[in-house]
């Protein structure tokens, strides 16, 4: 018992100390199929979705091969009058501009995304190529609001391999996945000027950014018990601290258009912390009517390091979400719950076409209710 108790209180303390250092986790798309389930399908991912979620899901008989996904975010509540504000503002610039957005920039905070990436998925490997870009600002006033910048440009080299278990149909699966990643702060006037057609290189360019190679490794377990019961476990982000050298945004594009990246110095470091999710899938209806309507229904309990960490409340956990698809997937109509707040989506698939939409709200505060950012997301796919 002695022995118990310092292990916990050496924990707690390593912990409390990662803590009050700014955390890099993996940079993620806000892919619409999972963001309109509550932000659901980690631990329980398929096809593409692997890559950033389960790689056990490599060892799937199924093989998926995805020439090209696109996946455009905005975080900003769609209503009329938002939409309204923000082309109005298209016609402005600087302080004049971030005014126009006052109301945006104050309440839910305002900031736009993108990812792109191609990649195959099954028969026991997974290959895939992804780029991914997310900006965000919040403040209490307009001029004063401050936020991030984030890039990441990750390869992702898998494999999976089903394990027979008891009579049970266990998958497992792994990858290690080298990154180059991009961070620095932006301000409400720049992003704002961006986000209404300004030149990037040009607001940008004296903006301080932090860039460094990384490598993670990623693990996984599904286990498959029938058609009706999934469960499956993902553990994300097992690598050391980032280290990373301070540069400038136009310093990057100037190297990057040489071929080549700033030297390297290694000015700064981020704790890098492993990302665990545990979920559960559920198929109530008989496979005799599911090509005509088919039900899932998930939960996942999501990043409890993060949670701890952080020293935020059970909800920050909690994901759930359901989906009903018609007509063998012709089209499907989905919502979840996402850290206490609902979501919402529907998808589309004409053969290899595939279309997805969602709009969702997470909270980025410590407690449900502190912080919410509502955004709107898409992704146009080809997959074969």
């Amino acid at each position: 018992m002695k022995r118990l108790s310092i292990l916990l209180i050496l924990s707690a303390s390593l912990l409390a100390g990662l803590g009050a250092q700014e955390r890099l986790a993996e940079l993620v798309p806000k892919d619409p199929r999972s963001m309109a389930m509550g932000g659901t399908f980690v631990a329980l991912s398929s096809g593409y979705q692997s890559f950033f979620g389960n790689p056990a899901s490599f060892a799937d008989g199924d093989r998926e091969f995805t020439l090209v996904n696109a996946n455009p975010w905005l975080y900003i509540s769609p209503t009329t009058d938002n939409i309204a504000t923000l082309q109005a503002a298209a016609g402005s610039t600087g302080p004049d501009l971030v005014n126009a957005l006052n109301e945006l920039i104050t309440t839910n905070g305002i900031g736009a995304g993108a990812s792109a990436g191609l990649g195959w998925v099954g028969k026991g490997l997974g290959l895939g190529l992804n780029a991914t870009v997310d900006s965000y600002v919040w403040g209490k006033n307009a001029l004063g609001a401050v936020g991030s910048m984030d890039a990441q440009v990750s390869i992702v080299l898998g494999v999976g391999f089903p394990v027979k278990l008891f009579g049970l149909n266990l998958s497992v699966g792994g990858d290690i996945r080298p990154y180059l990643r991009m961070t620095g702060p932006i301000s409400s006037t720049q992003l704002a000027e961006i986000m209404t057609g300004g030149s990037i290189d040009g607001i940008l360019s004296g903006v301080p950014v932090d860039l460094g190679f990384g490598l993670a490794m990623d693990l996984g377990a599904r286990l498959d018990l029938g058609r009706f019961l999934t469960i499956g476990m993902a553990v994300r982000d097992i690598s050391t601290e980032q280290r990373m050298s301070s540069s400038t945004f136009g310093e990057v594009l100037d190297y990057l258009g040489k071929g080549d990246l700033p030297p390297s110095s290694q000015d700064s470091s981020y704790p890098v912390l492993p990302n665990i999710t545990l979920g559960a899938a559920l198929r109530p209806l008989p496979a005799s009517i599911a090509r005509v309507i088919d039900l899932l229904l998930l939960v996942e309990l999501q990043d409890p390091i993060g949670v701890i960490v952080d020293k935020q409340t059970f909800w920050q956990l909690l994901h759930a979400g359901v989906e009903t698809e018609f007509l063998n997937g012709l089209f499907a109509l989905r919502a979840g719950l996402n850290k206490g707040y609902i979501s919402l989506g529907f998808g589309l698939e004409l053969v290899a076409l595939k279309f997805n939409v969602a709009l969702f709200t997470e909270e980025m505060g410590l407690r449900p209710g502190d912080r919410p950012r509502t955004g709107v997301s898409a992704d146009f796919a080809l997959r074969f």
